[in-house]
């Protein structure tokens, strides 16, 4: 008997029902998560979430957050959602449009808010709460783990990366998406003291965001001593640059290494500066650098994307991370027009509908590995 040479009609009708509904979900999401959409169109077509407040382990103990999921008993897809550092409160409206959009687009979505990151900090142990976290929600009854993922954004994309590469979580991830994360604190600080960032034409000026600024100096001084850093940071902000404050600091060893960071006026010497900081520091920078274990992580479907303008971390640290995965099944890169950071611009029609269309390309693996 000859074998078949077209897959099972069944088999096939199964893959293009999954894939139309795994677009019709992206549209949902994308039209509803966009402010320059009315959300009411969407409304009327989906389930009203249902919104819980929840309790969930971290590193810390116990912490309280919101979790979006649809109506019934599922199992639906889940989500843990890191936004990182960000300008307003967890209650900003938009906080509420993106788990809104999550649940309304099928997942059932944990909304993890970071207190360090909420204090401009960056802290190691927010991978494994992150992890933590993630193993509550695959455990809950409504949620399928084969199924579910990480999203992050901004430095909450960097942790989300970390987390899905730890051992208690690697082996359950079916995705991550992360949209302007950094690489490595190496190359972001870097550049940051040295106020420089690489586009297409190579290395150009940059006049550092004030938040990505602040995040900058507190992830610098969180070994030291709080009146040390609070004497760095203070003279970090002050009017005239740092090196021509007067040298007489009353500072440790430690303290001057930093302040060599904060001198530095080349990208050379910022990077000299940062390797010469203590060893306690030194281990901290790389264990918030998602380039260190990127390759523990498992998930099938790693998207990443990134505005090339963005002023808050620069283009070239997603880059990194697309030219470490290019070669790695699965790995998805997109860049943008379309973004403030994370904020929408307004374009002119024909680019807004070419940057939306690029936007829905990048967001359907994700609703498609749900799937």
């Amino acid at each position: 008997m000859s074998t078949p040479r077209h897959a099972n009609p069944p088999t096939m009708l199964r893959a293009v029902l999954r894939s139309a509904r795994a677009g019709a979900r992206t549209a949902i999401f994308v039209l509803k998560v966009l402010p320059m959409f009315p959300s009411a169109p969407v409304d009327w077509v989906t389930k009203r979430p249902i919104v819980e407040r929840v309790t969930y382990p971290t590193a810390a103990g116990e912490a309280q957050g919101d979790l979006y999921h649809p109506p019934g008993s599922g199992p639906h897809p889940g989500i843990v959602v890191c936004l990182g550092v960000v300008p307003f409160g967890v209650d900003h409206p938009q906080v509420a449009r993106l788990g809104e959009a999550l649940a309304r687009a099928g997942f059932a979505a944990l909304l993890y808010w970071s207190p360090a990151m909420r204090d401009r900090r960056l802290d190691p142990v927010d991978a494994e709460s992150l992890a933590l976290a993630y193993r509550w929600l695959i455990e809950w009854p409504a949620v399928d783990p084969a199924r579910s993922g990480f999203l992050g954004t901004c430095v909450g994309g960097a942790f989300a990366l970390l987390a899905a590469a730890r051992p208690e979580v690697r082996d359950r991830v079916a995705f991550v998406a992360v949209f302007a994360p950094y690489a490595s604190v190496w190359t972001f600080a870097r550049d940051v003291a040295a106020h420089i960032r690489t586009r297409d034409h190579g290395p150009e000026h940059w006049d550092v965001d004030p938040l990505t600024r602040d995040v900058f100096l507190r992830a610098l001084t969180a070994d030291l001593a709080p009146s040390e850093a609070e004497q760095l940071i203070a003279l970090a902000d002050a009017p005239d640059p740092p090196d021509q404050q007067p040298p007489d600091l009353d500072l440790s060893s430690a303290g001057h290494a930093v302040h060599r960071v904060l001198v530095a006026s080349t990208a050379a010497e910022a990077d000299a500066a940062l390797h010469a900081l203590s060893a306690p520091m030194q281990d901290r920078l790389t264990a918030m650098s998602p380039l260190a274990t990127i390759d523990d992580v498992r998930a099938p479907l790693i998207a990443l994307g990134h505005d090339r303008d963005d002023g808050v971390i620069p283009v070239s640290e997603s880059r990194r991370l697309r030219d470490h995965l290019a070669a790695r099944p699965g790995a998805r890169y997109t860049e943008f027009h379309l973004f403030q950071h994370a904020t929408p611009k307004r374009l002119p029609i024909l680019p807004l509908v070419r940057e939306l269309l690029r936007f829905y390309r990048y967001t359907y693996p994700l609703f498609r590995a749900a799937l």
